[in-house]
């Protein structure tokens, strides 16, 4: 029975790979989400293999002063059907430290930088902090220095995941967050499949059954008691991680759901079989905390942990090794001692995983760049690590090109029944929508660029004065007809003041309260009206004038522009007098007719109808 149920815990632990792989490859964009369930598989593949020829010898062979194994190596040994079990127990734990590391540096991580990191953990940094204190849970002795010490992590709090935790940090600061990502501080890098991400969630904490009830070895009566703490610390952690999100920001954030679902199952871990349920519901809490704390501490210092990992594994995975001493249902554990104890594992640990981690990869990545190019990165890893691209990608492509040539007449590609499919045929309605409004503006262009020209025609033959002024009464442009009669050039006026060039001084004052009034206001000027002036040439020669404004207003509002048409009417002044003369005088005499007495007495007699007093009349002869 006992072997059967370490060999189901085992299955159900190697289930939790796949939980792993769906909640980082939805927690990724779609570009590289293909990458990231490569090197899961990868990720496993590896350390599986490399545990089995070497690292379950380190971990569980007979110690070197506490410190190392030396025999299991390459399968030695292992033939007992016990051991058996329990070595394929152990290459289960493995794979999970090593996966924890790889999802936090997805997005930005060469594929062989992937293999290295995997290499580094499971051969240099696991199966020592292992040995250390679990080192004698194969012939039930304790021959590591920590367990030796009393120091206690049930299913793995520290060795597992504080462990994977660690290496992710370093990893993290020598890689760099992805590129965007603090930009702008607010700005946070959105999952391509959070539906996904939760159902890798929901795998992850059905595998952890076998997580931590197969950590007993044995099928006995602590299995259900191990089971409830362990889901109970794991609901509470969610919602308070989750409820202190939404007081802080307020709204509900699914990352805050799973990771801290996440974290109260590993915060747990270290003791689920020393706590009363009571007791895990406060583990549990103790957890939410420390995930949305540790999640804030990486935002402060920009470090960007794609899936989570530093919070809900290192940060969740000390405060259950912490609670150990501090929640045991058991005096002789929960007491100064043992948390000093549990203390020091926690620091030793740490250091000894972050600093190996951080020099090596540090030394591999000056010779050989874990982190792809920018160019790479933007294109994303399906394609660069793997040539293999996805829907989303080929559309966006496509909508690229596109941008880049300016072609906009050729459609994209539409991929039928699918999402994608359908983004891209509504994109190309959109096309074929701009396409049809950019021929109607380019046909309506072309018939402005006649009109202007028939315009210009028009104005260039106009015999009348044309002159275009803006609010502040600058010349903006003038017609040949302008330039003659006020015997200056179109270049000269250009930007000119016109009032103060060409308006007589005595009327200067007027035309410019005019101007500033909009030439609405009487009197003075007026717009659409013919108004009578005299205005000066160039070489201050007088003449009268008729001018008519009118006003135009651009589309913005903000830019008025005023058109006068002016036009020299001395000719016509000229010859309304000779015409007057002719009509009131006698041609031959050139005495005052008829006419013009009845037209004076006319006026006379209408003057003094409005007017008291006497009306007499005497003809002086000339």
């Amino acid at each position: 029975m006992d072997l059967l149920w370490v060999t189901v815990a085992a299955a159900l632990v190697f289930i939790m790979q796949v939980g792993f792989l769906c909640l980082e490859s939805g927690l990724v964009r779609s570009k590289n989400s293909i990458n990231v369930a490569a090197k899961n598989l990868t990720d496993f593949i590896i350390s599986a293999s490399l545990f089995s020829l070497v690292g379950f010898a380190i971990m569980f062979g007979d110690s070197v002063a506490g410190l190392f194994g030396t025999n299991y190596f390459f399968f030695n040994d292992i033939s007992h059907p016990k051991t058996v079990a329990f070595f394929f127990f152990q290459m289960m734990f493995c794979s999970t430290a090593a996966t924890l590391v790889s999802g936090a540096v997805a997005e930005r991580m060469h594929y062989f930088g992937y293999i290295i990191t995997t290499i580094v953990i499971t051969v240099l940094i696991y199966p020592f902090v292992g040995h250390w204190v679990w080192g004698g849970a194969l012939t039930e002795t304790s021959a590591g220095w920590l367990e030796q010490l009393g120091f206690i992590d049930f299913a793995g709090s520290t060795v597992v995941h504080s462990v994977g935790g660690w290496v992710s940090l370093a990893a993290l600061l020598i890689l760099g967050p992805r590129l965007g990502r603090y930009d702008n501080d607010r700005r946070s890098i959105p999952g391509s499949n959070m539906p996904l991400a939760s159902v890798g969630a929901l795998i992850i904490w059905f595998g952890w059954i076998g997580f931590n009830g197969g950590s007993t070895l044995v099928w006995n009566e602590d299995v259900p008691i191990i089971l409830l703490n362990t889901f109970t610390a794991a609901c509470w952690a969610a919602m308070i991680a989750t409820a202190i999100k939404y007081y802080k920001h307020g709204y509900i954030d699914i990352m805050y759901i799973l990771n801290g679902a996440i974290g109260g199952l590993v915060a747990i871990t270290a003791c689920c079989h020393i706590v009363t349920p009571h007791y895990a519901i406060l583990v549990g809490i103790g957890a939410g905390i420390a995930v949305y704390s540790g999640d804030a501490f990486l935002h402060r210092f920009r470090i960007d942990d794609v899936i989570g990992v530093v919070p809900a594994h290192l940060f969740a995975g000390v405060w259950g090794t912490l609670s150990v001493a501090i929640f045991a249902d058991n005096p002789a554990i929960a007491n100064l001692d043992q948390f000093g104890v549990q203390v020091l594992g926690i620091v030793v640990v740490g250091l000894f995983s972050f600093t190996i981690a951080f020099i090596v990869l540090s030394i591999i990545n000056h010779f050989y760049k874990l982190r792809v190019s920018e160019s790479e990165e933007q294109q994303g890893l399906n394609v660069v690590e793997h040539k293999v691209s996805t829907e989303v990608f080929d559309l966006l492509m496509s909508m690229d090109k596109q941008s880049r040539s300016g072609d906009f007449e050729k459609t994209v590609p539409v991929e039928p029944f699918t999402e994608v499919g359908q983004i891209a045929n509504l994109y190309n309605q959109v096309l074929a929508k701009v396409n049809e409004e950019m021929r109607q503006k380019d046909r309506a262009f072309e018939a402005y660029k006649r009109s202007e020209l028939r315009n210009g025609a028009i104005l260039e033959a106009a015999m009348d004065c044309i002159i275009t002024i803006n609010e502040q009464g600058l010349i903006q442009d003038i017609n040949p007809a302008a330039e003659k009669t006020f015997n200056a050039t179109k270049r000269y006026l250009k930007d000119k003041p016109f009032f103060e060039m060409f308006a007589l001084p005595e009327n200067l004052e007027q035309a410019n309260k005019s101007l500033s009034e909009g030439f609405t206001e009487s009197p003075g000027l007026i717009l659409r009206k013919r108004n009578m002036m005299e205005l000066s040439r160039a070489d201050k020669t007088k003449f009268p004038a008729e001018v008519v404004i009118t006003k135009t207003t651009f589309d913005d509002y903000k830019n008025t522009e005023y058109t006068l048409y002016i036009r020299d009417i001395a000719k016509r002044i000229k010859l309304e007098h000779k015409l007057e003369a002719l009509a009131f005088n006698d041609a031959l005499t050139g005495l005052y007719n008829r006419s013009y007495f009845m037209s004076n007495l006319k006026n006379r007699v209408d003057f003094h109808k409005e007017n008291s007093g006497r009306l007499g009349w005497l003809q002086k002869s000339e």
